[in-house]
């Protein structure tokens, strides 16, 4: 994924969590996200994972 692929509104995962993008920093290249459960942290974009799925942290798998 390429930073410029990055918009406001996109699900993303990170080491930090699952969220929607809220702003982007593209002087520092960070990116602002909001969880589910309406808490805001950021992530540096080299922190988001590549895995184009996002899941629930409440998701199993079998």
């Amino acid at each position: 994924m390429e930073f410029d692929d990055i918009h406001i509104g996109m699900k993303c995962s990170s080491n930090k969590g699952s969220g929607t993008v809220t702003w982007i920093d593209n002087s520092t290249r960070t990116i602002y996200m909001e969880s589910n459960n309406n808490q805001s942290f950021e992530v540096a974009f080299e922190d988001l994972l590549t895995d184009p799925q996002v899941h629930n942290p409440e998701d199993t798998y079998y």
